[in-house]
């Protein structure tokens, strides 16, 4: 079992991050990705690497982890899906306006110069564009699965279409002609393909059903898990057994440290720390 921080982790990461600027920049723009879901543009050269996140707070309540759908030079950006009191606020933002952040934490995607396939699911996929460019740019031979429950769920279609890789799209729905989760499309792709790599983001049981069929392939898997302080020091993100900090060992893990977590797939923590268990896709208390 991984051992706890000692006290000088704890302190000399405390000290880190009480020396780290805050970022307050305003919205530069606010685009609409399906009802439920914006993404969030700010222009500035935040340095960060596909799989990292950053902490957003408006000052009104609460700080939040949100995964960097893109980053380049001149700005980044974060996709947001509405489900709570926060990110409702957010929804109610304007251009100009400003949000605070810091950032970015976490573990990043390896860069595998290859074949690879990426499996999005949901409001999961963000994240797997901002790895795509990254790959393109390595000379990848990259092959993107986004899935989602209905043809309105479903989000960076167009942004992919406009990268040179072979792209596909699923709807649990069958809306737009393949019927089925980015897991069976991915199984019949692996069925006659050979990858070097998999890449996957999306809500867990999609990620363990997925681990179930890569047989021998490599893969990096971007986890989610309730975080509060992303540097380290709260255990609010840590996993069973290992005690893995998903705010620093992950988001990103990979396939040796995710085939060692007896809780992944099986349930999650609240903020209480109760265990919540994943039932058909669905979360229940213990």
């Amino acid at each position: 079992m991984q051992k706890s921080p000692s006290l000088k982790i704890i302190l000399t990461e405390w000290y880190r991050i009480m020396k780290s600027k805050r970022l307050i920049l305003p919205i530069n723009r606010i685009v609409r990705e399906c009802r439920d879901v914006n993404t969030y543009f700010f222009s500035h050269q935040l340095e960060a690497k596909p799989g990292q996140f950053v902490m957003v707070t408006d000052y009104e309540g609460g700080e939040k982890p949100f995964s960097l759908a893109d980053s380049t030079t001149a700005e980044f950006a974060i996709t947001v899906k509405r489900v709570g009191q926060f990110t409702s606020r957010l929804f109610q933002k304007k251009a100009g306006e400003y949000l605070a952040l810091r950032g970015p934490y976490g573990s990043s995607f390896f860069i595998c110069p290859h074949r690879v396939l990426l499996v999005g699911g949901g409001y999961g996929t963000p994240p797997l564009y901002f790895l795509t460019r990254k790959l393109l740019e390595a000379g990848s031979e990259v092959i993107v699965v986004n899935g989602a429950r209905s043809g309105d769920d479903l989000i960076f279609c167009e942004k992919f279409r406009a990268l040179e890789v072979n792209y596909h799209n699923i709807t649990q729905s069958g809306c737009l002609d393949r019927k089925g989760t980015a897991v069976d499309l991915a199984r019949e792709l692996m069925n006659t393909i050979k990858f070097d790599f998999i890449y996957a983001a999306g809500p867990e049981p999609m990620l363990k059903a997925l681990q179930e069929i890569v047989k021998d392939t490599e893969y990096q898997f971007l986890m989610e898990r309730y975080m509060k302080c992303a540097i380290g020091i709260c255990g609010s993100c840590t996993m069973d057994p290992l005690g893995i900090r998903l705010c620093v060992e992950g988001p990103v893990l990979s396939r040796l440290q995710i085939e060692q977590l007896s809780e992944f797939g099986h349930y999650h923590r609240d903020a209480t720390g109760a265990r919540i268990y994943f039932n058909n896709g669905q979360g229940f208390h213990d």
